[in-house]
C-alpha cells in the first residue's frame, strides 16, 4: 500500500508546524486542530492494521480509561454528591456564584475541559495514524531531513534578524514593549525563547544522529578522518548535516533558556552514554563524547553574553516557579481525587495566585505539577502513564535491535524524548501546539524506525 499521497502533506506540515507563533492564538490554533484533524482522517485509509509494538494492549486500556476520566470530569453532578467528590470545586462555585447551580461538573470550568478533551482526541488519532501508516525507509529518513531542515532555517533567519537589530523573528510585526525581557534572546517562529528551546532541544538529538550515520560514524576499519573525507567523495552535502546541529545548539545557547541550555547539555550527557548500546568500540566511543563536548563548548562560547546574562540574573527570591510551584501543590491538595480538570489551570488556579506584578499564571512552568492539580490522584497518573508507556515501549523495542541505523536513529529519538522529559520539569512548552505535534512525530517517528522490518508482540 502506497504512503506516498500521505507523506506529501505530512512532509508540509512538520516543516511549517512552527508558524504563525507555533498555531498559537485565537485564530492559528483552531486552524491548527481542524487541519490536523482532517490530515489523521484521511490518512486512515492507507493505514495498515497490522502494526504490532510492546505493550500495546496496555496503552489502548490507559486510552480508554483516561477518556473515560475525561467524560467523568463533565457530567453535571448534584450539588451533594459535588460536595463528596470535589469540595473545592463547590468553593470555588461558592466564590463565583451568588447562588450555586443544582447541577455542576467536577471540573471548574467544563467548557475548558471539553476544548482539552478535543485536542487530545486529535493529537491521539494524529498519533495512531502516524504509526499505523506504511513506511519504507527512504519515507522515514526523508521526514527526519524535513525535521532538521525547518529547525535550521528557523534558526538561520532568526540570526539573521537577531544580527541586525530586530530580534523578534516573525514577530517584528507584533508590538512589544522596548523593556520587555524578549527583546534581548532568540525566540524564533514561537514567540517565545523557552518554547523555541524546547522545540531545537528535540530535534538536536535527530540531527546529531544522521550526521554520525552520513559520516558513516559506524562503521569500521577506518579512522575519523578517513570516514570525514569518504564522507565528503560521496555525499557532497555532508557538511551541511555537520552544521545542523551546531547551529541548532547555537540557537539554543541564544534563547537565553536556562531550562533549554541546561537540558541541552544533559542531553549531550544522555547521548554520549547510551551510545554505549551502539557496540562502539572504545576510540570511537571517546570521539563521539569529544564531538558532542565540541558542539557544547561552541554553542554555548557563540551564546556566552546572552547565556551567563540570563543564568546571573535569576533572583530566587522573586523568581515566579518558585513561588509557584508551592501553591500548585496546594491547589493539587485541594483538588486530590478528580483534580479541578483537565484545561482549567488558569482559572482553578486564581485563588492561589501569589505574583506581586499582577500577572495572571496561565500555567505552573511544570508539566508535571500542573497535570496533578488539574487531574488528581485518578486522572494524573492516567494522563502521565499515557505519555511513559509509549515512550518505554519505543525504548524497550530499541533495545531489542541491532541494525547500526536503527539503533543511531533510535537513540537520536530516545534523547529527544528525554529533553522533553526533562524541560517539561520548568516549563509548559507541551502545551504549544507546535510542539506538542512535533513530539509526536518524534515519538511516531521512533515507533517506525524500531518496527521497521520486524513485529513485536504487543
Amino acid at each position: 500500500m502506497s504512503s506516498r499521497p500521505v507523506m506529501t502533506p505530512l512532509k508540509i506540515m512538520i516543516f511549517l508546524a512552527p508558524l504563525p507563533f507555533g498555531f498559537v492564538g485565537r485564530v492559528f490554533s483552531p486552524l491548527f486542530y481542524i487541519l490536523l484533524l482532517i490530515f489523521s482522517l484521511l490518512a486512515l485509509g492507507k493505514t495498515q492494521q497490522e502494526t504490532q509494538f510492546r505493550f500495546q494492549d496496555k496503552i489502548l486500556s490507559v486510552f480508554f480509561l483516561f477518556c473515560g476520566f475525561l467524560l467523568l470530569q463533565l457530567i453535571p453532578l448534584p450539588l451533594a454528591i459535588l460536595k463528596l467528590v470535589s469540595p473545592a470545586t463547590v468553593n470555588s462555585l461558592a466564590q463565583l456564584r451568588e447562588a450555586l447551580p443544582a447541577f455542576h461538573p467536577i471540573s471548574t470550568v467544563p467548557a475548558d475541559t471539553l476544548v482539552f478533551g478535543a485536542k487530545f482526541l486529535v493529537f491521539a488519532l494524529f498519533f495512531w495514524t502516524m504509526i499505523h501508516v506504511p513506511m519504507g525507509k527512504r519515507e522515514i529518513f526523508s521526514l527526519l531531513d524535513v525535521l532538521i531542515l525547518s529547525a535550521v532555517l528557523q534558526v538561520i533567519f532568526g540570526l539573521a534578524k537577531y544580527l541586525t537589530g530586530n530580534r523578534l523573528f516573525f514577530l517584528f510585526f507584533h508590538r512589544i514593549e522596548s523593556g520587555d525581557p524578549l527583546v534581548k534572546y532568540l525566540t524564533g517562529t514561537l514567540g517565545n525563547p523557552n518554547h523555541f528551546a524546547f522545540y531545537l532541544e528535540m530535534i538536536l538529538p535527530i540531527a546529531l544522529a544522521v550526521f554520525f550515520l552520513k559520516l558513516q560514524f559506524l562503521e569500521f576499519g577506518k579512522n575519523l578522518k578517513e570516514k570525514f573525507l569518504m564522507a565528503m567523495i560521496e555525499n557532497k552535502i555532508i557538511l551541511a548535516y555537520l552544521l545542523a546541529p551546531l547551529l541548532l545548539g547555537i540557537g539554543i545557547a541564544l534563547t537565553g533558556s536556562r531550562a533549554g541550555i541546561v537540558t541541552m547539555i544533559l542531553s549531550f550527557v544522555v547521548f554520549s552514554q547510551f551510545s554505549f548500546y551502539l557496540s562502539l568500540r572504545r576510540t570511537i566511543a571517546k570521539k563521539l563524547r569529544l564531538i558532542l563536548i565540541a558542539i557544547t563548548v561552541a554553542a554555548l562560547l557563540l551564546g556566552v553574553r546572552h547565556t551567563v546574562d540570563k543564568f546571573m540574573s535569576t533572583n530566587l527570591e522573586s523568581y515566579g516557579r518558585l513561588i509557584r510551584w508551592p501553591a500548585t501543590i496546594q491547589m493539587a491538595a485541594d483538588y486530590p481525587f478528580f483534580g479541578s480538570g483537565f484545561g482549567t489551570y488558569r482559572y482553578a488556579y486564581f485563588p492561589y495566585d501569589r505574583d506581586e506584578e499582577g500577572k495572571w499564571s496561565t500555567h505552573a512552568h511544570n508539566d508535571y505539577l500542573e497535570i496533578a492539580a488539574e487531574g488528581g490522584l485518578t486522572g494524573g497518573p492516567l494522563f502521565l502513564l499515557l505519555l511513559f508507556l509509549p515512550g518505554l515501549s519505543f525504548t524497550r523495542m530499541w533495545f531489542a535491535r541491532h541494525h547500526p541505523q536503527v539503533k543511531m536513529i533510535g537513540l537520536g529519538v530516545l534523547v529527544g524524548l528525554f529533553a522533553v522529559a526533562c524541560h517539561s520539569l520548568f516549563d509548559f512548552s507541551l502545551h504549544i501546539p507546535a510542539n506538542m505535534f512535533t513530539f509526536i512525530v518524534l515519538l511516531a517517528i521512533g515507533f517506525k524506525i524500531v518496527t521497521y522490518k520486524r513485529e513485536f508482540t504487543a
